[in-house]
């Protein structure tokens, strides 16, 4: 474009006159131009940022959520003892995804394991976490689970039922005990459902124990005391408080072996705050750490 054509562009456009087509065109171009440019410059000059993907949760958090929607079901479902069907299936769910996660890969030789720890879910009798029904369900083979059931409507006759219960692990010193409060009743049928009286005391089993490999722990009942908790039972029905019973001598008379029955716990999640173990016959216990 000439000088002349420009000075008399920019004369017409002074002057109020619409400059011709193509001149107005030659300007709009020559301001895409000019800003491609501005911003080409401006992109090149700034640095370079990197997509960044956004940040997945760790392992500890995915733990964290599957530990605290499972303990949501125990206490939903009395520790699974009054569990439905669709509890039961989200628990074993949950426990299924912790346990493949589990972070620690040897809990039965790692020192996290020993300590208290509380019973907050099972899938079987809660007081089938004592040692001794191990070692009673390990004597009495296919009959078991009549004994069980026997024993869990005996102590839920009337009122009665299993309270807190506690597993002390120890491998250091090769011990195991298991404090199971239980709360007994005695009533008349035929008089009614109302319990003549009731008490509640503790029922511990102290053996041994040794780890067998890095999952499993082998334990050995010994001894089962009686304690009774509730003072305001008469002292005419506490004549069981601090009894002790060797069930070892008893398991081995009865048995006819040098040693009362190795009975094996295997643990598959590990954690400072919470345990899950499993019995031979894959009855579940989920502990937590008091």
């Amino acid at each position: 474009m000439s000088s002349a054509s420009t000075l008399s562009a920019r004369v017409a456009h002074s002057a109020g006159v619409r400059a011709p087509g193509g001149a107005r065109r030659s300007f709009r171009a020559t301001r895409i131009v000019s800003r491609a440019v501005a911003e080409d410059e401006s992109s090149s000059s700034a640095v370079y940022q990197p997509a960044v993907a956004p940040e997945q949760p760790s392992g500890a958090d995915v733990n964290a959520a599957a530990k605290k929607r499972l303990l949501a079901v125990a206490a939903a479902s009395g520790r699974g003892l009054d569990a439905t069907p669709a509890q039961k299936t989200a628990a074993s769910s949950l426990i299924a995804e912790l346990i493949a996660a589990n972070p620690n890969p040897e809990p039965a030789t790692s020192p996290t394991i020993d300590g208290d720890w509380e019973l907050v879910y099972s899938d079987t009798f809660l007081f089938r976490s004592s040692p001794f029904f191990w070692a009673v369900g390990s004597m009495m083979g296919d009959t078991a689970d009549f004994f069980y059931q026997a024993h869990s409507h005996q102590t839920g006759i009337f009122g009665g039922g299993v309270g807190r219960v506690v597993q002390t692990v120890d491998t250091k010193g090769g011990r195991l005990i298991s404090d199971c409060v239980v709360k007994a009743s005695v009533g008349i049928p035929l008089l009614g459902f109302s319990p003549v009286f009731a008490g509640y005391g503790s029922v511990i089993t102290a053996g041994r124990c040794a780890a067998k490999d890095g999952t499993r722990l082998a334990v050995t009942a010994e001894t089962t005391t009686v304690r009774q908790d509730d003072a305001n039972v008469l002292p005419q029905l506490n004549f069981l408080n601090g009894t002790t019973v060797p069930v070892e001598d008893v398991m081995k008379q009865v048995g006819g072996g040098e040693a009362g029955p190795e009975v094996y716990l295997d643990t598959f999640y590990l954690d400072d705050e919470m345990r899950i173990s499993k019995l031979e016959d894959g009855s579940v216990f989920v502990y937590q750490r008091c």
